[in-house]
């Protein structure tokens, strides 16, 4: 082998032997320090893309998990609600039924009328009152068929697999609008036993209990769908946390790094990094062999 000065050809192999092992050590330490084995595209682009789209769908279901639940709460409370209501309609039911019945006086017959009223009034306040933070559970203003209530329950935006709608509650609930599939329904302030200071017709009063079944039907009606969309949002939570489990342990697969194997890849590259070091100082010093040749 030649002897020469200007190019140690030693060196340079032992210059890039360095270099490698100071780069493996680095990408040990900060895999080490931060958990991940992707830090940067570079360390691995296909593993980043599938990485990242793994991340979406796992954030997505965590929120979906909460509307899932922010939904049971708000269906909940609705049936708290209509509960309540539907009390008041059943003491309203009795009220009237006794008022029916033969023998009584009109004072007696007032003084039942002034309670079921009472009470209607009651379930108009309640009703216009219940809110879900600032939505308005019962909204007057809408119909069975332009209440229904869309809960994301999906990561993605296909409709028909990511939402759960629940139709046919939040409407009006106060007195008229239960019972208005009934000769039009009755209001509170409408709602009597009496008329002229006489008892209303056995027909009048037949009417007006009809009515107010309804109401009791149509309350339990709407419990009905919120006891069956209750348990579909439940069953989604729970299919939800398994999903995300599965993502979780997907992605950790991808992007987590190995402890052990980059502790032993870092000890490697740190023997590998003092061995070229001290190599290296070897083959600078190579060049000063011609200096016995002069």
């Amino acid at each position: 082998m030649a002897i020469v000065i200007n190019t140690n050809v030693d060196s340079l192999i032992i210059q890039r032997s360095l270099n490698a092992a100071t780069l493996g050590a680095s990408k040990a330490i900060n895999r080490l320090t931060t958990g991940f084995r992707i830090n940067s595209a570079a360390d691995d682009p296909a593993g980043l893309i599938i990485s990242k789209g793994l991340s979406v769908q796992q954030s997505g279901s965590e929120r979906a998990i909460s509307n899932a639940q922010n939904g049971i709460n708000m269906l909940k409370t609705a049936e708290g609600t209509l509960a309540q209501i539907q009390d008041h309609m059943m003491a309203i039911n009795d009220l009237t039924l006794q008022a029916m019945n033969g023998g009584l006086s009109v004072s007696e017959v007032t003084a039942l009328e002034n309670e079921a009223k009472a009470r209607a009034e009651e379930i108009d306040r309640i009703a216009n009152g219940a809110m879900f933070n600032e939505f308005k559970l019962f909204d007057t203003t809408k119909t069975a068929a332009t209440a229904d209530i869309t809960f994301q329950v999906g990561a993605n935006s296909d409709a028909a697999t990511n939402t759960i709608t629940t139709s046919n509650v939040f409407y009006g609930a106060t007195m008229s609008a239960l019972t208005s599939s009934v000769s039009g329904g009755v209001s509170s302030s409408g709602f009597s036993f009496t008329s002229g200071g006489a008892i209303k017709s056995r027909s009048e009063l037949e009417t007006l209990l009809s009515q107010v079944q309804a109401g009791i039907s149509n309350i339990s009606s709407r419990r009905g769908v919120i006891g069956a969309s209750s348990i579909r949002l439940e069953t989604a939570i729970d299919t939800l946390y398994v999903q995300n489990e599965n993502l979780a342990a997907a992605n950790s697969r991808i992007k987590d790094a190995d402890v052990a194997k980059e502790s032993s890849n870092y000890t490697r590259n740190k023997i590998l990094q003092e061995a070229s070091a001290a190599l290296l100082v070897q083959a600078n010093q190579a060049p000063n062999i011609a200096l016995t040749l002069i």
